[in-house]
């Protein structure tokens, strides 16, 4: 093992046994204080500021009771009653309590035409409906986890196609779903692999490319980049370290007696090995804290409204932290927020009820801060989960499936459109995509698909793109002109979704 690879292993598991490592731990400042390694910057796209925003709905988040058919598909069956048929008791009864999406353009995948042709948003989501018709929103129809493309049932039943780990599993599913690596469960993250790439763009390497505000993940852990952990309250009084006891004030001599002690200890030339790493490792996190500290000193006034949930706390966090990026030299920047508790086998009605008004508010004010802030089209937010759930109830809720529904937004996405193509929403053996009797969807289009767009968007060179997705050449050929998917608008350059690919090296 080398040096750097020790530093990451012991950086937080070693850490409990005095109360200024146990301070670090839970600010995270460790795994910031490894952020400034990585000097491999291959994209030109390296002079204007650019963030991507991953929201993570940990759970399994019921999609198919975000995205509702309410149209008439080719044969002429009623998208809605296809699907209140199959849904039953979890099911939005009525057709007219659907938002409507205005003229929502359906990109057919790969040839295949979409299965309805009008479609609606839950009832207590009007932010992402003002959202999507706006164009600033766009959803990834039938989106999941796959090694390689699978068109029909008996390709999946054929044994000749690889598939995920732990299809159904929240560990193997939660974490694929980070890495897009789905064959593995040790990959590093997609957000961790940009960073890589590009964290030699910010000037100032003391604070990671990658802020969490969920604290440790797969999704930003990269070869030579890794998190910095931060919480939503990000008062700059708070930022530090703030759990030492009370007597030792926040001014005056005991202050400065404490900060000379804490220096002295991780200034120390040590014989061992691992005090040698702890004490430079803390003292580079002290050191970014301060940096940290005092670019949130200059967070400005703001005037959008955030709600008072866990979510829109950390969305308004992730647009104060925005709003200093030039204090903290950061062109590029890679956030990551978890908002779990949607595993609802029972109760999903009053659940999602509860719980989809929250994601949809703060998505809205997030986007609209970013519009504040004048950097609507430099800011790309999209949504992921382990899986989507079963189209058919359990009695009570419904249970682990695969393929579902996630949402890109921003000033540069290519709203008002659906990408990939929603399923028929029936069980019977005609309904190719189906591989369950309690209505399980074949995903339509890759994660790979996805990132990668997301990746040449952020400035991420084709010829990189098989670091960050060693996958992508079962779904994708880099060519000019042809982009994975179409959802990011790439200065009006024409989009075909038809070449594979030729060669890409495996990491």
């Amino acid at each position: 093992m080398n040096r750097r690879d020790f530093i990451r292993q012991i950086g937080c598991g070693a850490m409990g046994s005095t109360t200024l490592l146990s301070t670090l731990t839970s600010l995270g400042a460790v795994n910031g204080a490894m952020s400034g390694s990585a000097s491999k910057l291959r994209s030109t796209s390296n002079e204007d500021y650019k963030a991507l925003v991953c929201v993570l709905f940990s759970g399994g988040i019921d999609s198919f009771n975000i995205l509702i058919p309410s149209g008439t598909n080719v044969g002429g069956d009623n998208g809605f009653n296809d699907y209140r048929n199959v849904r039953s008791d979890i099911a939005i009864q009525t057709n007219t309590s659907l938002l409507p999406l205005n003229n929502p353009q359906c990109s057919g995948f790969r040839g295949q035409a979409c299965n309805y042709g009008s479609y609606g948003v839950h009832p207590n989501m009007s932010g992402v409906q003002n959202l999507f018709n706006s164009g600033k929103l766009a959803f990834m129809a039938n989106i999941g986890t796959l090694v390689e493309p699978i068109m029909s049932r008996a390709e999946y039943q054929s044994g000749l196609k690889k598939l995920p780990l732990g299809i159904y599993s929240h560990s193997d599913q939660i974490m694929q779903w980070q890495t897009s690596v789905p064959q593995s469960r040790d990959a590093l993250g997609v957000g961790g692999r940009l960073a890589d790439l590009l964290s030699a763009s910010n000037s100032m390497q003391d604070i990671s490319m990658n802020i969490s505000l969920g604290g440790k993940n797969n999704f930003q852990r990269g070869k030579d980049v890794t998190e910095y952990s931060i919480s939503n309250n990000i008062d700059p009084n708070n930022v530090g370290i703030t759990a030492l006891p009370s007597w030792w004030g926040n001014s005056g001599i005991l202050t400065d007696l404490r900060n000379n002690a804490i220096d002295s200890m991780v200034s120390r030339t040590y014989a061992n090995l691992l005090q040698k790493t702890y004490g430079s490792v803390s003292k580079s996190s002290i050191e970014s804290f301060e940096v940290f500290k005092n670019a949130l000193k200059k967070v400005p006034s703001m005037t959008t409204t955030f709600g008072t949930s866990s979510l829109a706390r950390d969305l308004q966090a992730v647009a104060k932290v925005m709003s200093v990026r030039n204090d903290l030299g950061a062109k590029r920047q890679i956030f990551f927020v978890n908002y779990g508790g949607w595993d609802m086998h029972d109760n999903l009605v009053n659940g999602l009820n509860q719980r989809l008004p929250i994601i949809s508010d703060a998505l809205k004010s997030f986007y609209d801060a970013t519009v504040e802030l004048g950097i609507a089209e430099n800011v790309t937010t999209f949504t992921i989960s382990d899986f989507a759930r079963t189209i058919t109830s359990n009695g009570q809720g419904s249970d682990h499936a695969w393929g579902g529904n996630t949402m890109v937004i921003g000033g540069a996405v290519n709203g008002g459109r659906i990408f990939g193509r929603f399923p028929r929403m029936d069980v019977g053996t005609s309904n190719t995509q189906n591989i369950s009797f309690r209505g399980n969807f074949i995903p339509s289009i890759s994660t790979d698909e996805m990132y990668a767009e997301l990746a040449l968007w952020y400035g991420v060179s084709p010829y990189d793109l098989c670091y960050v997705l060693p996958n992508l050449r079962n779904f994708y050929s880099y060519s000019p002109n042809n982009y994975p998917v179409g959802f990011m608008n790439f200065n009006g350059t024409a989009i075909s979704n038809t070449d594979r690919p030729q060669s890409c090296v495996n990491y």
